[in-house]
């Protein structure tokens, strides 16, 4: 691309929102484009929810057990940053790429699944999860589906047609 195409190009995008421009991009893009931002997009999406729910059911499984999980070994840490990384930090980076797709706020409330279980990790300081954090995360799961109850009930209400008849 020569500088006065790009000139021309950021002149037309001056005042374009982002979520505007990845809208445009994965309808008008090139195939490949499109095809990259629309499994993006799902992975935005479904990801966080997968994993919040696949979290949740270890935890659920871990705490029917007297015993820890494992004993941690020194030689072991690249493998505990890893798994820390991959279901911790990974979906906290999503939320960040979430914006561009504009996606509305219940797919974000895994997040706040995330920060709670996050927390409880800094609170106890340990890389892996221990007994004593097994009612914190019990906490972070009522609080998350809180989130979705409301949402629901919400829904419900709002929107459809006995919802509007029974509660307006």
């Amino acid at each position: 691309m020569t500088q006065e195409q790009e000139a021309e190009v950021q002149r037309l995008i001056k005042d374009v929102d982002v979520t505007e421009l990845m809208g445009m991009l994965m309808k008008h893009g090139n195939r490949y484009s499109r095809r990259i931002l629309k499994f993006f997009r799902w992975y935005c999406k479904y990801m966080p929810i997968s994993l919040m729910f696949f979290h949740a059911y270890g935890i659920w499984d871990f705490s029917q057990h007297p015993k820890e999980m494992f004993v941690p070994h020194e030689e072991n840490l690249p493998c505990y940053l890893f798994i820390y990384f991959m279901v911790y930090i990974l979906p906290m980076v999503t939320i960040l790429a979430s914006r561009f797709f504009f996606l509305c706020w219940w797919y974000r409330i895994p997040f706040f699944y995330f920060f709670g279980i996050n927390a409880a990790h800094i609170v106890e300081w340990s890389w892996y999860t221990t007994n004593a954090m097994v009612d914190s995360c019990y906490t972070v799961m009522i609080v998350t589906g809180m989130f979705y109850f409301y949402g629901f009930s919400d829904m419900i209400i709002n929107k459809t047609k006995m919802g509007r008849k029974f509660f307006a």
